[in-house]
């Protein structure tokens, strides 16, 4: 009866009607299906009648300010794939305006004489496309702070590949943070935000946003992290630069659709942020293509 008396009286009202049940199993099936019929939303327990009001409200919102996401059908599944060498990533990531360290790639022969033109401190690497996690197979280099160093250090990585990636390092992070770009066989594309570096494996913290991707929510995200405290300041250490984080973030999600029938992975680990106003630089950059 209060339902068919609710329902009567809603044509008259400005907004939609819902009705909440205290509790999940307090709304029977009969009166879910008497309110659907009336055009009343069933809510069922108050928690979850809460976060769908509040989604609804989000997505209103949205609809408001006329934005418009453009829906791309996931693709299906891949065959083979192509993992760029680490400087060819970099090179295609920074045309969309990713921040990446100078670096050049040379013969191990002429790292010395590279290294003294980029200046001190560096990190030499393998440049070899099938190393896709050279830390783990000694192919990097840390720290390396003369040219008889930089020289030792090539000749170390001959071993892997015939060229080696010499490169400014960063020494002034505040925070390592993980950015990549997903491809899930349901929804499609998915910015991947975390904490980077050793601790992703070792604290497993991460976000996965749907799109749109804007600069609110990719913040928001960044804030939910177990790592926010990091970007924020902790124990005395600068703020990071969380605006330039939240815009390298942006230009990988402007790769990705750029590249959206060959992406396969994209990932960033770290994204070394730097103090407030000085920027934040991807250090290392993984970027897995479909071959056509």
């Amino acid at each position: 009866r209060a339902i068919e008396e609710f329902a009567a009286a809603l044509p008259g009202a400005d907004s939609r009607g819902a009705v909440i049940s205290s509790l999940p199993e307090s709304l029977s099936r009969a009166t879910r299906e008497k309110c659907l019929a009336a055009g009343i939303v069933p809510l069922q327990g108050q928690r979850e009648a809460l976060e769908a009001l509040d989604l609804a409200g989000a997505v209103g919102e949205t609809w408001a300010r006329g934005a418009a996401v453009q829906l791309h059908l996931p693709r299906a599944a891949v065959g083979s794939a192509r993992t760029l060498a680490e400087h060819e990533g970099k090179r295609a990531l920074a045309a969309f305006g990713v921040p990446v360290p100078r670096s050049r790639v040379v013969p191990v022969a002429e790292a010395a004489a590279a290294a003294v033109q980029l200046g001190f401190p560096l990190v030499i690497k393998a440049t070899a496309a099938a190393l896709e996690h050279k830390s783990e197979v000694g192919g990097v280099v840390l720290n390396v702070r003369s040219a008889a160093e930089a020289e030792a250090a090539a000749q170390r990585l001959a071993a892997l590949s015939a060229t080696v990636l010499v490169e400014e390092m960063v020494t002034d992070g505040v925070a390592e943070i993980l950015v990549g770009v997903t491809v899930d066989p349901q929804f499609g594309q998915l910015l991947v935000l975390g904490a980077g570096g050793v601790l992703t494996e070792l604290l497993r913290d991460s976000v996965s946003l749907l799109p749109p991707f804007t600069a609110a929510a990719v913040a928001a995200a960044l804030g939910r992290l177990k790592v926010a405290s990091l970007l924020a300041g902790y124990r005395g250490r600068p703020p990071a630069d969380v605006a330039a984080l939240v815009q390298t973030a942006l230009a990988c999600t402007r790769y990705a659709a750029a590249n959206l029938e060959r992406l396969v992975e994209l990932d960033l680990n770290p994204v070394i942020v730097r103090p407030a106003g000085l920027g934040a630089v991807a250090v290392d950059a993984l970027i897995r293509l479909e071959e056509h």
